[in-house]
């Protein structure tokens, strides 16, 4: 059962039940307020008749008479003063019956009034004690069945506006309903667009109410997915492509040593070369599981880190890097520095922005890794990086120069790497160059962390 559906169902249930309810509480309250106008009325004609009825004698008189006397006497005046409806009554049995009905048991008439069906009809009952002589009252009887029949009519004509409105309100509901679910049933298709491969899917936004916000959520979400799918698909094609010349490399040296017959020093060359090529292959599979590990672990342990220990690792971790190109690598750290967060992922940082900087350095030119306080700073002054290709370089397999990057071993996924260590350290990573100057990569820590914080964003 669709939505739309189920919200009129029960729109229109709790309506027929509230409006059952008022009808009944209404058809009720109708009959007994004319219940009590018709007693009000039986009671006013009762006063009426008993005033006149005691000019007939005083309580002095009645005494003075016989039961038998008296009796007879009050049978005659009754009928005088009293019309068709009502009867005098002696210690609770009929001494004059002009109601019309037989008058068989009086002790229900306890309360003001009482109504009792008789053949069909609803007859109200009041007895009404007489002032003297003792033991004597009259007995009203009158007809309110019309009472009940104007109720049943109320009821009727309540019962035919309620189908009346109710076709109204299932008109009115189905139209507001379709209109107000109309985001929902845009989510829906739009949702299925997506699982059937449409990640550009969007919602159209009409409102700014919950369903206004559900949808902009909806379209910033189809948004990341196409974005992520997009990256997915441009970093295996860039992985194929950086597998695909080591790969190359080493089959046709596996074929030239399989098929040709090599001297020495070129058979030696052939297997450096496969050698090389499969540790190229070997780097690349390694940084991309790097990567794809920190993507999968949001949360790292934080301990204090001093910075002058921390560069002592870099500059041995990079001594053997530092020595092949010729480069010197500057500590700068004048006062002692500290930094919260773990001490294997920033030295990872560090030792990937320095082999960065060596790879894109002269022989005998200097880098400066710095530390202040919140701040770490790795500077060069090699070849620079162009600015149109400062917004990519932190992308995986982003290469400003790929013939340079691959002749001196990069992989194109330090800075991808970078990035991400910076952001589960709360921290941004900056990049500023100039082409032919040199670069200035800045890590600042832009919030004060605690151990065993979680830092789970995306770079």
């Amino acid at each position: 059962m669709k939505l739309k559906t189920k919200l009129t169902a029960a729109i229109l249930g709790v309506s027929a039940a509230a409006f059952a309810l008022c009808g009944t509480v209404s058809a009720l309250s109708f009959k007994n307020y004319s219940l009590d106008t018709a007693a009000a009325g039986e009671r006013e004609k009762l006063a009426i008749a008993g005033r006149a009825f005691q000019q007939v004698g005083t309580r002095e008189d009645f005494e003075d008479m016989g039961e038998i006397a008296r009796d007879a006497y009050l049978k005659y005046q009754f009928r005088r003063c009293y019309e068709d409806g009502y009867a005098l009554i002696k210690d609770g049995e009929p001494l004059v019956n002009l109601t019309g009905y037989e008058i068989v048991d009086l002790s229900p008439l306890t309360g003001e009034y009482a109504v009792q069906e008789v053949g069909g009809r609803r007859i109200l009952l009041l007895l009404e004690p007489l002032p003297y002589p003792d033991g004597f009252s009259v007995l009203a009887a009158s007809d309110v069945s019309s009472v009940w029949e104007n109720a049943g009519r109320q009821a009727a004509w309540s019962g035919l506006m309620f189908l009346a409105s109710s076709l109204g309100v299932s008109l009115l509901l189905t139209l507001f309903l379709t209109g107000a679910l109309r985001p929902l049933e845009e989510l829906k298709n739009a949702a299925a667009a997506i699982s059937r491969g449409e990640l550009g899917a969007k919602v159209t936004i009409r409102s700014s109410d919950e369903l206004g916000q559900v949808g902009q959520a909806f379209n910033r979400m189809s948004d990341q997915v196409e974005q992520q799918v997009e990256d997915l698909q441009l970093l295996l094609g860039a992985l194929a492509h950086e597998m695909k010349t080591p790969m190359t490399s080493v089959m046709g040296y596996a074929d030239s040593l399989l098929h040709v017959r090599l001297p020495k020093e070129a058979q030696t060359a052939a297997l450096k070369r496969i050698y090389e090529s499969g540790a190229r292959m070997e780097q690349l599979s390694s940084r991309l599981l790097s990567l794809l590990g920190l993507y999968e672990n949001d949360s790292i342990s934080f301990q204090e880190v001093p910075a002058e220990a921390l560069f002592r690792q870099v500059r041995q971790d990079c001594a053997p890097f530092l020595e092949e190109r010729g480069v010197r690598l500057l500590l700068d750290c004048p006062q002692p520095v500290s930094f919260q967060g773990d001490a294997v992922l920033l030295e990872s940082l560090l030792t990937n922005l320095v082999q960065n900087a060596c790879r894109a350095s002269h022989p005998g030119d200097p880098i400066h890794l710095s530390a202040r306080p919140g701040t770490l700073i790795v500077a060069d002054c090699g070849c620079g990086i162009p600015e149109k290709d400062l917004p990519h370089v932190t992308k995986a397999f982003y290469m400003a120069d790929r013939s340079r990057s691959r002749s001196q071993g990069g992989s194109g996924l330090g800075l991808a790497l970078c990035e991400r260590i910076a952001a589960l350290h709360g921290a941004s990573l900056t990049i500023e160059s100039r082409e032919g100057q040199g670069t200035t990569v800045t890590v600042a820590f832009t919030k004060p962390l605690q151990n065993d914080e979680y830092f789970g964003r995306q770079p």
